[in-house]
């Protein structure tokens, strides 16, 4: 499982990468889904009136038995299957969820530039 240390590392950089984007009085709360194996789960909620504040969950057997707990549009049946690599996005109304797995490599500012590159920067043009 992932130390504690590293996925509140990576929450404050995509924190303060993502709040130059944001709207002045726009906050961003974290709920962190952990899995014992396969990673962990990060729903970002976005808006308003928010405050900065980050929240963790007791770990579950494996990512799929965490993303099952989750309420939300992208993955539907049986989610305890279901496994995952690097890093996975899900956008929805007010919310960012990112599946990201327990390489290191998915868990670093390199990794939190790359994140908001590819939610907020991609370019469609250079996608194929």
């Amino acid at each position: 499982m992932l130390a504690k240390s590293t996925i509140q590392d990576y929450i404050n950089n995509f924190r303060r990468r993502l709040a130059p984007i944001l709207k002045p009085g726009m906050g961003l709360r974290c709920l962190v889904h952990l899995a014992e194996s396969g990673g962990a789960i990060l729903e970002f909620t976005v808006g308003s009136d928010i405050e900065n504040d980050d929240t963790y969950k007791e770990p579950l057997p494996s990512i799929g038995k965490a993303l099952a707990g989750i309420e939300q549009r992208a993955f539907g049946g049986n989610l305890e299957g279901f496994s995952f690599g690097e890093t996975n996005y899900i956008l929805e109304s007010n919310r960012i969820i990112l599946i990201k797995d327990e390489s290191l490599l998915q868990w670093d500012d390199a990794a939190a530039e790359r994140d908001i590159q590819k939610l907020f920067f991609r370019n469609p043009r250079r996608a194929k």
